[in-house]
């Protein structure tokens, strides 16, 4: 006779829990072998060999959904299915790379802030979350080159670069209201544009390239740090830098 094992005995033998036997019974992915008259539900061996199926396949980054599709199934298609698991799984651990990047860049930044604003500190977020999709809007737009100069620093430059613009941010919403010109704000911005400067190599000509190209925030997908009238102010800020180093752009044309 087949050797049988309470729901209980089951459990301990097999490391589930009775209430997750309960649950692959009720969904029909592992059902008992036995039920008594009384509702007692007995597995036997032929129940651990299809308990082995789903833990690998559940190993494997397989859905119970997709895994019961797989036992109903006399034969199914093992390369393509492992194929497309696979490309699942690589998607999966990019993103989870850029999420681990993304909270490394943040822990370093709370590090050597205090406080940062939300605002702030969203948008800085969304740019590492969203850099795949920045880095194709800027190639549209400026070299391919100039691209990937701006996109191959270091971590650690990247992170330096970062917790710096907090700062500068930070403090010239501060001074939000007062004349863009004056020697506070523009010592700021003179912070900033050193900042990019750094992270592009050096030469800030290739704005004059993106001077007439509208580009809608929607495109950008990331949310604006301040409100319109402070960010406007800055970039009035900026463009008065900028005029001084001989480089002329034109104010936003889209509308927020």
């Amino acid at each position: 006779m087949a050797t049988t094992y309470s729901i209980g005995e089951f459990a301990k033998k097999t490391g589930l829990t009775v209430r997750t036997l309960h649950y692959y019974d009720e969904i029909d992915i592992l059902k008992p072998t036995i039920i008594s008259d009384k509702g007692r539900r007995f597995y036997t061996e032929e129940n651990l060999i299809t308990l082995q199926k789903i833990t690998t396949l559940k190993f494997l980054g397989y859905s119970l959904e997709e895994i019961k599709v797989f036992l109903r199934s006399e034969k199914w298609d093992l390369r393509e299915s492992l194929s497309l698991q696979k490309q699942a799984m690589v998607e999966q651990k990019k993103q989870l790379e850029q999420v681990i990047k993304a909270l490394d860049h943040a822990l370093y930044v709370v590090d050597h802030h205090e406080e940062v604003e939300a605002s702030i500190f969203i948008t800085l977020i969304n740019g590492i979350q969203m850099e795949k999709e920045h880095k194709k809007l800027l190639s549209e737009l400026i070299d391919e080159e100039k691209v990937e100069q701006i996109y191959s620093s270091s971590d650690q430059k990247q992170q330096e670069i970062e917790k710096e613009t907090v700062r500068i941010l930070s403090e010239l919403k501060e001074l939000y209201g007062t004349d863009p010109e004056s020697s506070k704000v523009q010592s700021l911005i003179e912070q900033q544009v050193d900042l990019i400067i750094e992270l592009t190599g050096g030469d800030l000509h290739f704005l004059e390239e993106i001077k007439d190209v509208e580009i809608d925030d929607e495109e950008w997908l990331v949310p604006l740090p301040f409100s319109k009238e402070v960010e406007e102010w800055i970039f009035k800020g900026m463009e008065i830098n900028l005029q001084k180093r001989g480089i002329t752009i034109n104010g936003r044309k889209n509308e927020h």
